[in-house]
């Protein structure tokens, strides 16, 4: 029976590539948004690094409603609308056409 040789050379070299794969996919930052019979699903990660799920619901007797709810929570989490001091920031409007 012949024996099995193994190189281990380059293991060093494969360990560290995984690592640096593992730290990319560590600080991805992503949300997920289905949309569902009645509304959104988000689900993303907190800033430690847990999974969270935002729900919005369609409200029935607003039908942008849930749309501009979306449009907010996306702002928010992924921090689009600056703070109060910043000279530009994005918003949200409403408006109604005549």
């Amino acid at each position: 029976m012949e024996k099995l040789k193994v190189d281990f050379s380059d293991l060093k070299e494969v360990f560290e590539r995984l690592l640096e794969e593992k730290e990319k996919i560590d600080n991805e930052w992503s949300l997920t948004i289905t949309r569902e019979f009645n509304g959104y699903t988000l689900k993303g990660q907190s800033e430690e690094g847990a999974p969270i799920t935002f729900v919005i619901e369609d409200d029935p007797k607003d039908e942008l409603k849930s749309h501009e709810n979306l449009l907010w929570e996306i702002m928010d989490y992924f921090t689009f609308g600056g703070s109060k001091h910043d000279k530009e920031q994005i918003q949200i409007e409403r408006r109604k056409n005549k």
